[in-house]
């Protein structure tokens, strides 16, 4: 069990990497060349086709994770998870289409940005053929691994042959969307190269009862929305797409610190679930352990950054984006609370079953977001959006500590076990 765990974690760590140093080739070509109001318009329409992409994945990412985590060597079982899951996210970007094209005929804003839109749909496309939570589920990271990495080094150099002005930001668009869409064709070719999936046609009731069972992981996900993506989207219709590309530059910025999280949360999530119905001892030590191991990484990871904000977007962005400062400055804390609500609701609450107040707490504290959000950013704009996503992580954090405290699971009292990891 330990091997299994330890290669997923470096394969993840592997694409965290590449995730991170990919990025680092385009971001400041891009930065320079759009300047802050099209990377602003750039970020805007990722924001927007975000929306999109939540509604396809539809909290898939967990529920059918866990599902499959829990029935790994059953092939025929497998399968059919699959199937009702592909199913129902293809109908899902049908809808979302649809709804893409309605929202740009009846508002102004969306319509003068439908040709950067329309070149950040194919997110959504990707994001159904990408089939992730398969992987996870399976504990076969590798296999995203060379996924993604294989599609974005491939498209990778069409950044610096094609976009040369900040009209050419649809394109910067396209580029980054068809990464996605290419990492699942090659997830495609995987799957079958491997038959890790028998061929099965879903049935309406199949599909019907993903949906269902995905609904509460769904609800969690769109409340998570309302205080990460709609930050970006609603900065963008109160204060323009300058606005946004200080607040994107900021944001990308405290991804890249973030990073190291990624792969550690999405390997143990899958064994933490697996041995939740097993041994919860040894459950609670694994879930302890990556407590304090995140826990620190992201504890240093904000306060260099916090500390670092200025010199970091002076030498990585350039002139023109000086006001993205002190909008990373009040992101810096973010990691640290990320990290800790991560393993609270995430690595706990999930897999013990409280999917119902994980969702609860997120709607409230996404709508406590939306109350703060408006007026600080009438105030202090891009600033103003970072306070609030500060402030509302905050709550998560707290909301979830307090209600596994007055739930009394020892989740930090039980004996661990040494070879976890």
């Amino acid at each position: 069990m330990a091997s299994p765990l330890r290669q997923n974690i470096v394969a993840l760590a592997i694409l965290q990497a590449a995730n991170l140093l990919l990025p680092l080739a385009t971001f400041p070509y891009l930065l320079r060349v759009l300047r802050p109001g099209h990377f602003g318009a750039y970020v805007f329409a990722q924001a927007i086709v975000g929306y999109l992409v939540l509604l396809t994945e539809y909290g898939f990412n967990w529920s059918s994770t866990g599902h499959v985590a829990r029935l790994q060597y059953d092939r025929y079982a497998v399968s059919k998870i699959f199937w009702a899951t592909q199913g129902a996210k293809a109908l899902i970007a049908v809808v979302c289409l649809a709804i893409l094209l309605l929202a740009a005929f009846f508002v102004a804003r969306l319509r003068e940005l439908l040709p950067v839109l329309l070149a950040t749909y194919p997110m959504v496309i990707g994001s159904v053929l990408f089939p992730q939570w398969l992987f996870q589920g399976l504990e076969r990271m590798r296999l995203t691994t060379v996924s993604l990495l294989s599609a974005r080094l491939l498209l990778l150099p069409l950044t610096f042959f094609l976009v040369r002005t900040p009209a050419d930001t649809w394109i910067a668009s396209l580029i980054s969307s068809m990464s996605v869409v290419g990492a699942g064709v090659v997830a495609s070719i995987l799957i079958a190269k491997n038959r890790m999936i028998i061929p099965l046609m879903p049935s309406m009731a199949d599909i019907i009862e993903a949906l269902r069972e995905g609904w509460h992981t769904f609800i969690s996900t769109a409340a998570i929305s309302l205080y990460t993506t709609t930050n970006s989207v609603l900065l963008g219709f109160m204060a323009g797409n300058v606005a946004v590309g200080y607040f994107g530059v900021a944001d990308k910025i405290r991804n890249v610190a973030q990073a190291p999280l990624v792969p550690i949360a999405n390997a143990i999530y899958p064994r933490v679930s697996a041995l939740f119905s097993e041994d919860s001892d040894r459950a609670f030590a694994l879930v302890r352990k990556m407590f304090y191991l995140a826990g620190s990484t992201m504890l240093l990871a904000s306060v260099a950054l916090w500390a670092s904000a200025e010199p970091i977007v002076r030498i990585a962005v350039g002139p023109g984006y000086e006001p993205a400062v002190i909008v990373l400055k009040w992101m810096a804390p973010l990691p640290l609370l990320i990290c800790l609500s991560n393993v609270l609701g995430v690595q706990l609450m999930l897999p013990l079953g409280m999917k119902k107040k994980v969702s609860e707490i997120l709607i409230v504290s996404g709508l406590f977001n939306l109350v703060l959000l408006v007026p600080l950013v009438l105030i202090y704009s891009a600033q103003g959006a970072a306070m609030s996503a500060l402030a509302t992580e905050f709550l998560v954090t707290t909301s979830m500590a307090l209600y596994l405290i007055k739930s009394k699971v020892p989740a930090f009292q039980t004996r661990m076990h040494s070879d976890e990891i």
